[in-house]
């Protein structure tokens, strides 16, 4: 299952973990995608969106 948003294409992406004594390591920070129902072209859908989408899409006029 990818970790992308179905709506912004929001992915994951890398970056390093870096602990006390400044060892870099590679890692991955992943979006914080939810199942959802959303409202696409007029008609509930059940996606996979990340929390900023949930929360753009509760602002807008319904």
């Amino acid at each position: 299952m990818s970790q992308r948003c179905e709506i912004c294409g929001k992915g994951p992406v890398s970056g390093n973990n870096v602990s006390h004594s400044k060892v870099h390591t590679k890692r991955r920070f992943m979006p914080n995608l939810q199942t959802a129902h959303v409202t696409v072209k007029g008609r509930l859908v059940r996606a996979r969106v990340c929390t900023r989408c949930l929360r753009t899409a509760a602002k807008a006029p319904r």
